[in-house]
């Protein structure tokens, strides 16, 4: 979906593309939205966003996860927030939220990391959903303890720019093989501030059959996944050959820097990442980077973005 800097577009489009999905002659049973549906307007979770979105995935009867969220809490400093999924079932009651754990610095440099994976149940499929939220899928290990979990289908929420289309594409295919996992990814389109989102949302099954796969304009598409498939794969070995996850068990890999990583000789010599963006942009220039012309910031006017998600919600406040 396009991805507006006003949230209450963005509540609108997904509340209308869920109406639409459900008028289909084969409707989807869950449904999946994009990264960073609500970032000028931060609310805790439980909240009035929650609260609509619930009420959507209870009118449906469906399971939800309609995007991330800027989520305040109270045992975060003041200015920063986590990068929040929440998650619906078909009652419209929210059965858990996951916070991105590997925020993309120096972009997300006000955003604070999660501590917990997300792995939760659809009973009625007798199936477990993982969820992950763009950057995290860079890191195996966020795949890999989910499908530990259980988790059968992985899902990623993204809004990833043009530049790393290229770089990220087969990151997708890797962790679906490697985990013996339906891989299904989201992602923006059309401009977002500055940059251009690449869109090319995925669905890859547990072979790294690429299954379907949008372009860079808005799109929206029901598959079905053949669950048994991640069975048999995980119990005979993929194509019956090879044994990833069991291979896992059999050969308990040591992990010698497990709890403290700071240690490895590799951190030893290796600067540290810039936290936040004028520290990237100073580091740049150092390197030749981007250091002819003048950039401007724009900020976005954050009380009109409020002004018009409070007279949205309080219009959908009665939504049945």
């Amino acid at each position: 979906m396009p991805v507006s800097q006003y949230t209450s577009e963005n509540l609108g489009y997904i509340e209308k593309s869920v109406a639409s999905l459900m008028s289909g002659f084969r409707t989807p049973e869950l449904i999946v939205g994009v990264e960073s549906i609500s970032s000028f307007t931060p609310e805790y979770i439980p909240g009035s966003i929650t609260e609509y979105f619930g009420k959507i995935a209870k009118k449906y009867g469906i399971y939800l996860v309609p995007g991330t969220l800027c989520e305040k809490s109270d045992e975060l400093p003041e200015g920063k927030y986590y990068n929040t999924a929440p998650i619906f079932n078909p009652k419209g009651e929210l059965i858990d939220s996951y916070r991105k754990m590997v925020p993309w610095r120096p972009v997300e440099d006000m955003v604070e990391p999660g501590n917990r994976y997300v792995v939760f149940d659809i009973p009625e499929k007798r199936t477990k959903i993982g969820v992950q939220i763009c950057y995290d899928l860079n890191f195996p290990e966020i795949s890999r303890n989910e499908a530990l979990m259980g988790a059968e289908v992985l899902l990623k929420l993204t809004l990833d720019p043009q530049e790393l289309y290229l770089l990220n594409r087969p990151i997708h295919f890797a962790r679906a093989l490697e985990n013996q996992t339906f891989l299904v990814s989201t992602n923006g389109v059309g401009f977002h501030h500055s940059t251009h989102l690449y869109g090319h949302s995925m669905v890859i099954d547990p072979q790294g059959n690429l299954l379907w796969e949008a372009g860079e304009r808005e799109s929206a598409a029901v598959i079905t996944l053949d669950l048994d498939l991640v069975e048999q794969c995980r119990v005979y070995g993929t194509m019956g050959i090879e044994h990833y996850i069991q291979h896992v068990r059999d050969y308990n890999l040591p992990m010698p820097f497990t709890g403290h990583i700071e240690q490895a000789p590799l951190f030893q010599t290796l600067s540290k990442v810039p936290k936040t963006l004028k520290e990237y942009q100073k580091e740049m220039k150092i390197k030749g980077i981007s250091e002819i012309g003048k950039q401007i910031e724009q900020q976005p006017d954050i009380s009109e973005i409020e002004h018009r998600f409070i007279d949205f919600m309080e219009k959908r406040k009665n939504i049945e």
